[in-house]
C-alpha cells in the first residue's frame, strides 16, 4: 500500500474589517479606550484596542486608520476618514519598523503636555512605561530602555 499525502497550506488572514467594525461599535456607544500600539510579526503597524466593555483586539493601520484613532480619543468624533482596513501595507525590511516609538516620539514632539511616566526609581526592567491621556482613552507606552530615549526624556523633562 502506498499513501500519496498532498500538501495543503491554509492562509489565515487576519479579519481587520472585523476589527474595524468593533471599534466602530465601541466608538458609538462613546467608550474609554486602552490604546497600545505594536508591530506585528508579519510587520504591520497595528493597535491593540480594549475597553471596560470589549476585551483587547488587534486593528492592523494604514495613515487614514491611525487618524480615525486619533480623532476619536482627542474629541470623541467617530469620522473614519475613508479608512480601508483591507488596504494597508507592512514595513519593509529597510524601514524604522518600531511602530510605537515612532508614535511615542510624534506625540513627545507635538503633544508631551499629556505624557505621563512611571518614576524610574519605581522601574525594575529594561523598559520606561508611560501614557499619553485624551478625553476618549490613554495610549500606553512600554518603550525599550536606551541611553538615547533616557537623554531625550531628561533634557524634555518628562522624567525625572
Amino acid at each position: 500500500m502506498k499513501l500519496n499525502f498532498v500538501e495543503k497550506r491554509i492562509e489565515n488572514k487576519y479579519d481587520n474589517e472585523s476589527a474595524m467594525n468593533t471599534l466602530k461599535v465601541m466608538m458609538k456607544r462613546g467608550e474609554q479606550l486602552v490604546v497600545k500600539f505594536f508591530t506585528s510579526k508579519d510587520n504591520f503597524p497595528c493597535a491593540w484596542i480594549e475597553s471596560k466593555k470589549i476585551s483587547g483586539f488587534k486593528l492592523i493601520l494604514n495613515q487614514e486608520g491611525l487618524n480615525w484613532l486619533r480623532n476619536y480619543l482627542q474629541t470623541g468624533e467617530i469620522e473614519d476618514f475613508g479608512f480601508d482596513p483591507n488596504k494597508t501595507a507592512a514595513f519593509s525590511e529597510n524601514e524604522d519598523n518600531d511602530f510605537q516609538l515612532t508614535i511615542f516620539r510624534q506625540l513627545a514632539a507635538h503633544d508631551e503636555r499629556r505624557l505621563q511616566f512611571v518614576p524610574l526609581f519605581r522601574e525594575k526592567s529594561d523598559s520606561i512605561s508611560g501614557y499619553a491621556s485624551y478625553m476618549k482613552g490613554k495610549i500606553f507606552f512600554r518603550l525599550t530602555r536606551t541611553t538615547e530615549l533616557l537623554d531625550y526624556l531628561i533634557e524634555k523633562d518628562l522624567i525625572a
